[in-house]
C-alpha cells in the first residue's frame, strides 16, 4: 500500500518538474538565441517478488515478478536545432545557421551563446551591449589578410580608423575596340588618270581618292570637317604642279560666304616655306577656263592662291605621324585675273577671281588639329583615362589613347603630362607605346608588347612624394565588330588615405569596413566554436554556455568551416520553441500529473478502510 503512493508522489514531483522545464520553454518563447529543453522519464527500482527460474525437463521457465517502486527523471535534453532568423536591418545582428557557438570572453571566462545582438562600445570594441562581454575573432594586418590559425581574440576596430594611401601599379583596361577601325596614317592609292578623260567641274572640285571630297559651294567649315573626318588619307601636295598623269587637287579654294581653303593630307613636317604653294607669273591661281590641248578638252575650276605663307593645323596620330593639314585663309578679296604658267602650261584668265591669301606662319599645331578630331570623332582613336595615387595619396588623371595601327594591332600612348582641374602640369609621364595586338579571333595575343610609364611629379606640387611605375594590363581587351570603340580603363590598384565611416559583415562573418576614400578593407572575423557534445554544455544565464566535463574542448575556427555554420548578417536567430509542441505537451504533463495525484488519494482511501477496520 505504502509503495503506490510513493510511486506516486514521485510521478507527481517529476510531472511537476516536466512542468517546469515546459513554462521555461514557453516563458523564452521571443528570446533570441534560446534553445528549448525536454525531459525524459525513468522508472525507479523494482523489488522483486519473485526471482525468474529457467525451464526443466518437465516444466518450463517463470518470469520474475517485480513491483516498480514509482518513476524519476531519466534527462533534462537542451535541443540545438536551429531557430528562424529574424530580419533586424542591423549589420552588426549576426545569427548563425547551422552549427557553432559565437565566443565571448569577460577577460578572465570565456563563453558561447547562439544570440548574436552585437555592437561597438566607445572603445570600438565589438560587444554584447547587455552584459558587455567581448566578440572572440581575430584581427587583420595592414593589407587586410586574416590568420584564423592564431588564437581567437577580442575583436576592437578603433571608432575614425584611418586607411593609409596606397600607390598605385596597375592600370586595368577591358572592353572592346572596334574590328572595323580604319588604321590612322594609311597612305591613299592614287589612280593614274587620263588626261582625255579628266574633267573638272568649274563648280566642284574633287579628290576622290579614299572619298576625299571639298565642294566649293560649301562653307569652310564643312570643307575642314571633311578634310578631318577623312584624316587617314595622305597626299603628297609638296609640289606646285599639276601633271596630267595624276588627279591631284593641290588647293580648294572656299565657296561663297566662307573664309578658308584647305589642303588635304600633308604628311611630312610642315614648314612656311614647305606649305607655300606658288604660280609662276603673276603669283596667283585665277579661276579660268582651261585652253584645250593635243590630248582632249580639258576643263578645270582651279582656285585663287596668293603665294606665301600658310597656317599649317596638323593632325596627328598619337606617333606624331601628321594625316592631314587645314590651311586657312583671311583677307579675301577680289583680285584682277592674269596667267599663270604652271608646267609649262598656259592657263587662260577669267574676269575676275576670288584671292585667299594665307595669314599665319607654317608651325605644327598638333594640340589645335586634335581638338578637331575630339569634335568630330574618329573610330580609330579610342580616349581613355582613369586617376592613380601615389605613396602619399595624390591623385593623378592618367590619360591615353587606343590608336589602330594595322589589321589587329593597335597602340596605346599616355599623354606625356598629367594636368589637374586647374591646367596646372603636376607630373610627366615617361614612356613608349604599347603594341597591342589580337588573334584572327578577336582575342586578344599574350605576344603583345607592354610598357609600364612612370609618372614623375617632379617640379610639381606633389614632388615629395617621388616617381612610380604604372604596368597597363591590356589581357581584358578584345577586336570584336562593333560600330564604334568601347575600351576604357575600368580598374586600378592604389587609393588615397580615408577614414572609417561604417561597417558591415558577410557570411563568412568577416567585417569589412567602408572609408571615405571609397575604398573597403577587411578588418576582422568572427570565430564560431563547436562541441563534440553540445547538449552537455552548462547554461551560465544571458542565454550562454559554458564548457563542461561532458561537453567536450571548444573547437575554434572561421565559419564554414570543421563542420561549423554560417552567419546571416543583419538577423538575430529566434527561440527555437515549438508551442504547439510545448501546449501538447503541457497537456499530457498535466494528465499525468492528474492521474498520479489520483494514485495518491485512492491509495489514501484505501489506508481509510484499513483504519476503520478497527472499528
Amino acid at each position: 500500500m505504502m509503495r503506490s503512493l510513493f510511486a506516486g508522489v514521485s510521478g507527481l514531483k517529476n510531472h511537476q518538474t516536466r512542468m517546469d522545464v515546459i513554462g521555461n520553454n514557453i516563458a523564452n518563447v521571443n528570446t533570441v538565441g534560446f534553445k528549448a529543453s525536454r525531459v525524459t522519464f525513468q522508472d525507479m527500482l523494482s523489488q522483486t517478488i519473485k526471482g525468474a527460474s529457467s525451464a526443466t525437463a518437465n516444466k518450463g521457465g517463470t518470469n520474475p515478478m517485480q513491483i516498480g517502486m514509482g518513476m524519476s527523471l531519466a534527462s533534462i535534453d537542451t535541443i540545438f536545432t536551429d531557430g528562424s532568423p529574424q530580419p533586424t536591418g542591423k549589420q552588426t545582428d549576426l545569427s548563425i545557421s547551422g552549427q557553432g557557438f559565437f565566443v565571448l570572453s569577460d577577460g578572465q571566462n570565456q563563453v558561447y551563446t547562439r544570440a548574436g545582438a552585437f555592437d561597438f562600445d566607445t572603445a570600438g570594441n565589438f560587444i554584447v551591449p547587455g552584459s558587455g562581454y567581448k566578440v572572440m575573432g581575430w584581427k587583420a594586418d595592414a593589407s587586410g589578410v586574416i590568420d584564423s590559425k592564431q588564437d581567437a581574440a577580442a575583436i576592437q576596430i578603433p571608432v575614425g580608423a584611418s586607411m593609409p594611401a596606397q600607390v598605385s601599379s596597375k592600370i586595368i583596361y577591358t572592353n572592346n575596340l572596334m574590328a572595323g577601325a580604319k588604321a590612322i596614317g594609311t597612305p591613299a592609292e592614287q589612280a593614274a588618270a587620263d588626261a582625255a578623260k579628266v574633267a573638272a567641274d568649274a563648280a566642284k572640285v574633287i579628290a576622290d581618292n579614299n572619298k576625299v571630297a571639298a565642294d566649293a559651294a560649301k562653307t569652310a567649315a564643312d570643307n575642314e570637317k571633311t578634310i578631318a573626318d577623312a584624316a587617314k588619307t595622305a597626299i603628297d601636295v609638296a609640289k606646285t604642279a599639276m601633271t596630267a598623269a595624276k588627279e591631284a587637287a593641290d588647293a580648294l579654294a572656299a565657296g561663297t560666304g566662307s573664309e578658308a581653303a584647305v589642303v588635304a593630307a600633308v604628311t611630312t613636317a610642315v614648314s612656311a616655306a614647305q606649305a607655300a604653294v606658288t604660280a609662276a607669273s603673276p603669283a596667283t591661281l585665277s579661276l579660268a577656263t582651261m585652253a584645250k590641248d593635243d590630248a582632249d578638252a580639258l576643263k578645270a575650276a582651279t582656285d585663287a592662291l596668293v603665294a606665301g605663307d600658310a597656317t599649317a593645323d596638323e593632325v596627328a596620330d598619337a606617333a606624331g605621324t601628321a594625316n592631314a593639314s587645314i590651311i586657312t585663309a583671311a583677307n579675301l578679296a577680289a583680285s584682277e585675273a592674269s596667267t599663270a604658267d604652271i608646267n609649262a602650261t598656259t592657263v587662260a584668265t577669267a574676269a575676275t577671281a576670288a584671292a585667299a591669301t594665307a595669314a599665319a606662319a607654317a608651325t605644327a599645331a598638333t594640340e589645335a588639329a586634335q581638338a578637331v578630331l575630339d569634335a568630330y570623332g574618329t573610330s580609330s582613336s579610342v580616349p581613355t583615362s582613369i586617376t592613380v595615387y601615389d605613396v602619399q595619396g595624390n591623385p593623378y588623371s592618367v590619360k591615353g589613347t587606343f590608336m589602330k595601327t594595322g589589321e589587329n594591332t593597335w597602340s596605346f600612348t599616355p599623354n606625356g603630362t598629367v594636368v589637374n582641374d586647374s591646367g596646372v602640369i603636376v607630373a610627366n609621364v615617361t614612356t613608349t607605346p604599347s603594341t597591342i595586338t589580337f588573334k584572327a579571333d578577336g582575342t586578344y595575343d599574350q605576344t603583345s608588347t607592354v610598357n609600364t610609364m612612370t609618372i614623375d611629379p617632379a617640379g610639381g606640387p606633389y614632388a615629395g612624394a617621388g616617381a612610380f611605375t604604372i604596368t597597363p594590363d591590356f589581357s581584358a581587351l578584345t577586336q570584336y565588330g562593333a560600330e564604334e570603340s568601347t575600351a576604357k580603363a575600368t580598374g586600378r590598384d592604389g587609393y588615397a588615405a580615408g577614414t572609417l565611416t561604417s561597417v558591415t559583415v558577410d557570411q563568412t562573418g568577416v567585417i569589412i569596413g567602408n572609408f571615405t576614400n571609397g575604398e573597403t578593407q577587411t578588418l576582422a572575423q568572427v570565430a564560431l566554436a563547436v562541441f563534440n557534445n553540445p547538449a552537455g554544455l552548462n547554461k551560465v544565464g544571458d542565454s550562454m554556455f559554458s564548457q563542461s566535463n561532458n561537453s567536450g574542448e571548444p573547437q575554434i575556427g572561421s565559419s564554414e568551416t570543421g563542420g561549423r555554420g554560417k552567419f546571416t548578417p543583419g538577423s538575430l536567430e529566434m527561440s527555437n520553441v515549438d508551442l504547439a509542441q510545448e501546449f501538447s505537451e503541457m497537456i499530457v504533463t498535466q494528465r499525468g500529473f492528474q492521474a498520479n495525484s489520483k494514485i495518491i488519494t485512492t491509495s489514501d482511501e484505501m489506508l481509510q478502510e484499513l483504519a476503520n477496520l478497527k472499528r
